[in-house]
């Protein structure tokens, strides 16, 4: 009995207590896997559901823009609103059209003027409507009883699919007049992406996200506000019981033996750990996304760039006269109102460059470009600002010296470093050389001036973003911090490098931007 017991019960009994620890194991992982998922969905659909309202407001900014306009204008003409919405698509580029109708007939639109004088129902008489090729929302605002404002957005404006996470994805938005109606469709599996007929498996149904959005958007055709009405599939959605299954299995075989119960014991504990880190880290990725999506969402998206375009619009009116004189005071403080919009409208596109650049979205449209040209006419454009401090400014620049490179970008690192070193040298006194030299691989440019200087370790920081060195150089010089690091990662992009050096404070600085010529 004794010996029963030891080579039978025993073992069983250790055998048994450690399947079930691992059956136990087995269980706490699939339901912490579970768990984790579920607030991975919960913090995707805040964040599209964040990204939803402000695109909303950036909607009704437009339209509400536009009437403004209107009201503080009369007589407006067809060039004047081209003008004007111009300036909205340069911000807005995914907006298909902008109607004015005046008794349902279309008095102004853009991009596309052949619809002017038009009936509106009459020729986009179904809904969806389909304008310049893209089928369209048509929100609605209201000037009067005889006037309103329609803007034509895509169905895909509200949710792009770099929001969404994960390789494979599919998309469809139903409409809020008939719910078995889809007004916008896609699926990338594999890199194929489909634009009709996106069906959703049942497993796929059972782990998609339902995201339903009341909106403040008013329909042309569907007489009522838009409801957007979302199911989100991606394969990260999907939980992943491999881990524990296999801890499952390894655990019911290790306790068969009991040579290699301890051994298996540990390297489950080892697994779990594992888990649990990878787990983790993948939650601090989330929580960094999310932050920085945030801050890029706070300072740029949410409608920065959108007030601008009313504000300088209506301070070239009122600088042009057509509604009445002005004294010198009034030009003074009007053209302070659009220097600050001018500056504005810089920092938010330097946020948005440095996003774009983050992202590695930052296009470039190289061509073979006259460096030489490009770097006097930065100059030419400068030249009243170097007067106004009376700087002298000296120029060593060969001719018909050639590149590879992005002219307008460049334009906007040169413009940027000359600012910088126009900032930091003293009226009259100072002095800014600008040279240029070439070699059969590279073009080197050299900008140096006996400004203010730095010390070793500012120069190992500067191009970082938001980096100001010293405390006082942002309270005495302004500047967000950012043209530099934009800078930085422009010339990166054209396969070049930039650098600075400098000898100490008082010492004056040297900036060099190196390009490659093909």
């Amino acid at each position: 009995m004794e010996k029963y017991v030891k080579l039978y019960f025993i073992p069983s009994v250790i055998g048994l207590s450690i399947f079930l620890g691992v059956l136990f194991t087995y269980f706490q992982i699939a339901s912490y896997e579970e768990e984790n998922l579920e607030r991975f969905q919960e913090e995707v659909t805040r964040i599209i559901t964040g990204i939803i309202e402000r695109r909303e407001g950036r909607v009704e900014t437009i339209g509400y823009g536009i009437i403004g306009y209107f009201e503080g204008s009369e007589n407006i003409t067809q060039d004047e609103f081209k003008n004007f919405c111009i300036r909205i698509f340069q911000s807005n580029p995914e907006i298909a059209n902008i109607f004015v109708l005046k008794n349902n007939t279309i008095e102004f639109s853009y991009p596309n003027e052949s619809f002017v004088d038009k009936e509106f129902d009459i020729i986009f008489p179904n809904f969806p409507e389909e304008i310049n090729g893209v089928k369209t929302m048509n929100i609605e605002f209201f000037m009067d009883k005889e006037r309103s404002v329609i803007v034509s957005i895509p169905f895909d404006f509200f949710i792009s699919t770099e929001f969404i996470p994960g390789n494979n994805m599919k998309i469809n938005l139903f409409s809020n007049s008939n719910e078995e109606k889809i007004l916008y469709q896609y699926s990338r599996i594999d890199d194929l992406i489909e634009k009709e007929s996106v069906n959703f498996t049942k497993l796929e149904r059972e782990n998609a996200l339902e995201i339903v959005e009341q909106t403040s958007l008013y329909g042309h055709h569907l007489k009522q506000n838009y409801q957007l009405h979302y199911t989100i599939w991606s394969d990260v959605f999907v939980p992943n019981y491999l881990q524990s299954q296999i801890t499952l299995v390894g655990g019911v075989l290790s306790s068969i033996v009991i040579s290699v119960l301890v051994f298996r014991a540990n390297t489950l504990k080892q697994k779990v750990e594992e888990h649990s880190e990878i787990v983790e880290q993948k939650n601090k990725e989330l929580e960094n996304i999310r932050k920085s999506k945030d801050e890029f969402i706070t300072m740029v998206v949410h409608d920065l760039k959108n007030p601008l375009v009313p504000i300088q619009a209506f301070t070239d009116i009122l600088l042009s006269k057509r509604i009445g004189d002005l004294n010198e005071k009034q030009i003074e403080r009007i053209n302070s109102i659009k220097s600050s919009a001018v500056n504005l409208q810089k920092l938010i596109q330097d946020l948005l460059d440095v996003n774009k650049l983050d992202l590695g979205k930052l296009s470039l449209s190289k061509a073979d470009t006259n460096i030489s040209d490009v770097i006097k006419t930065c100059i030419s454009n400068l030249r009243s600002e170097f007067s106004k401090k009376e700087i002298s400014v000296k120029e060593d620049i060969p001719e018909n010296i050639h590149c590879f490179c992005d002219k307008m970008r460049i334009e906007q690192v040169l413009t940027n470093i000359l600012l910088n070193a126009l900032d930091f040298v003293s009226e009259r006194t100072g002095e800014i050389s600008i040279s240029l030299e070439s070699s059969d691989k590279t073009c080197k440019i050299t900008i140096k001036d006996n400004g203010l200087g730095m010390e070793k370790n500012q120069l190992e920081n500067l191009f970082t973003k938001f980096f100001q060195g010293n405390p006082q150089i942002k309270t005495t010089y302004g500047g967000s911090g950012l043209g530099l690091s934009v800078s930085h990662g422009i010339v990166s992009q054209h396969g070049g490098r930039i650098w600075a050096e400098s000898d100490g404070i008082g010492k004056g600085s040297q900036f060099f931007i190196e390009l490659p010529i093909r």
